[in-house]
């Protein structure tokens, strides 16, 4: 490709922008995040929690748990019927159970009881993996990171700005692509957009305020069809019947009696297996 024809640099301002004034979020750029940080052992635990499971039933598990073990310490010595019947509005609340247990008694033996403040050693957490340890990075410290969950994964390929299949990947290429201003704002605005018009089924491409800006938002305002194969619009029932009603040749019932009526009849009655006598009998 020569060097005139590069398509020009996505425009993350104004995305963000657009993002920020839809949702009544605030000027992303003032940083709140940084300056009003979270407790991050109990972002780190909310995170476990959270993992296929309703923000609602989240937040209720997580103000039980806490109310109950604050801090690591009282967490790795909580007994584990007590935190499973604390967190069970949460999915998976039995597997979760361990999980956060685990995790606590590693900050207490590893770590003196305290959330650690890099990438590389969040992850040697037991049940601790990029997305979770990113969070704690951005909410927790403020400290600037990529957390990539479904919501973003999803939003950053029907942009164009990636084309990633997994989570991971999509985390490893933002990094690569996205100036790191822009890293703590990116997850809480993609996941209220994600939750709220670029849904998984159905996104609401016409009143999305960011639509001019995405690629598949362009494509299909054109009558194009979108990068990503699964945003591509798919035919109703009463479309796909009218084309099956269309193919050439007798319908699929009518060509079964037809067969049916050209052959022999068959009988309904099946035979009957051989009663098997029992050892000893006459």
């Amino acid at each position: 490709m020569s060097k005139g024809s590069r398509s020009p640099p996505f425009d993350w301002e104004g995305l963000l922008d657009g993002l920020a004034r839809f949702y009544h979020t605030g000027d992303w750029r003032r940083p709140y995040l940084r300056d009003h940080a979270e407790d991050p052992f109990q972002v780190l635990i909310g995170t476990i929690l959270s993992q296929r499971t309703r923000d609602e039933a989240t937040d209720v598990a997580s103000a039980r748990l806490f109310a109950r073990f604050p801090d690591p310490v009282a967490l790795a010595d909580a007994p584990p019927k007590e935190v499973l019947a604390l967190i069970r509005p949460v999915g998976f609340y039995r597997t979760k159970t361990r999980a956060i247990r685990a995790c606590a008694r590693a900050l207490v033996e590893e770590f003196g009881g305290k959330v650690p403040r890099s990438l590389e050693e969040l992850r040697r957490l037991p049940w601790v993996g990029a997305k979770t340890a990113n969070c704690v990075l951005v909410f927790g410290f403020g400290i600037p990171a990529v957390p990539v969950d479904t919501h973003v994964h999803r939003i950053a390929n029907r942009l164009g700005v990636v084309s990633t299949r997994t989570p991971e990947e999509t985390e490893q290429r933002l990094r690569e692509v996205l100036d790191p201003r822009f890293w703590i704002p990116l997850n809480p605005l993609l996941v209220q957009h994600g939750q709220n018009l670029c849904r998984p089924r159905g996104p609401k491409c016409d009143i999305c305020p960011v639509r001019a800006l995405c690629a598949t938002g362009r494509a299909l305002s054109e009558g194009r069809p979108p990068p990503r194969a699964d945003d591509r619009p798919r035919p109703r029932r009463a479309a796909r019947g009218a084309r099956r009603e269309a193919r050439p040749g007798p319908p699929r019932r009518a060509a079964r009696r037809a067969r049916r009526s050209a052959g022999p009849p068959r009988s309904r009655t099946r035979a009957r297996p051989a009663r098997h006598r029992r050892a000893g009998s006459r």
